[in-house]
């Protein structure tokens, strides 16, 4: 199967004023990639169903400090991904491809 070229990308990001709150964001209908990394060397929770990640249950995954997740070649039409951290203020940088 060809791997389409990327035609189009954007940038966000989301600030995680509270600790062990979730926040989220879902993903433009057109997304086939994504990736995110902490701004701060600091650990966030993440989730693909709400209510995971403020109060760690499971599943949840752990991005350690320091470290990035990439999701590619995929079809991510009305994912939502929700964020949380132990930590107060801090940023998430997306980037998303189309």
């Amino acid at each position: 199967m060809p791997i389409e070229p990327v035609t189009r990308w954007w940038t966000d990001n989301i600030t995680l004023t509270s600790a062990d709150t979730e926040y989220s964001i879902a993903l433009p209908s057109s997304a086939r990639q994504y990736r995110f990394r902490c701004r701060t060397a600091n650990v966030i929770r993440y989730a693909y169903d709400t209510g995971k990640v403020a109060t760690p249950t499971e599943p949840y995954l752990t991005l350690p400090s320091n470290a990035d997740y990439l999701s590619d070649q995929n079809d991510l039409t009305g994912l939502t991904v929700y964020f949380a951290s132990p930590d107060a203020g801090v940023v998430v940088e997306i980037e998303i491809w189309k």
